[in-house]
């Protein structure tokens, strides 16, 4: 496919100057292709499971795993601030990655979000010094935030 020269240009800016992401489904692009179009990410917004997870209308284990997105954003995106996942499989190993690799970690949002526990939550707490950390999971698991 060939571009015009302002299409071209405007591509690369965006590339740059890109910081914020979107991903409304986990499958819709592989996380290192996302790393390679955008190397300046800073926030991610990433969904998995579909709306009607919510009611249990998908099998158990079905999929939405966060582990192969913050793996190749760990290595990639030091200076990421912001992680936001709905409908996720997130572990307590996922959570201790992301304490451990991203320096200036600031939010963490995990929306119908399952598979981790207070544990998790704790590493983040604990390593991310200005870090807001906010739960909302299902029925049954006390969340609280955490700042």
């Amino acid at each position: 496919m060939a571009y015009s020269f302002p299409e071209e240009s405007w591509h690369e800016i965006e590339r740059w100057c890109r910081r914020r992401i979107f991903v409304g489904n986990c499958y819709a692009v592989c996380p290192t292709i996302m790393i390679r179009r955008f190397p300046k990410v800073r926030s991610l917004e990433l969904k998995g499971k579909p709306h009607f997870a919510d009611y249990n209308l998908v099998p158990e284990g079905w999929g939405g795993y966060a582990y192969p997105w913050i793996t190749a954003m760990a290595g990639a995106y030091p200076w990421l601030e912001e992680i936001r996942l709905k409908r996720m499989v997130i572990t307590d190993e996922d959570l201790e990655l992301i304490s451990r690799s991203f320096k200036y970690f600031k939010i963490l949002a995990l929306h119908s979000c399952e598979g981790f526990s207070t544990d998790g939550l704790a590493a983040i707490a604990a390593s991310c010094s200005f870090c807001n950390t906010s739960a909302e999971a299902k029925p049954g698991l006390d969340c609280a935030e955490v700042g």
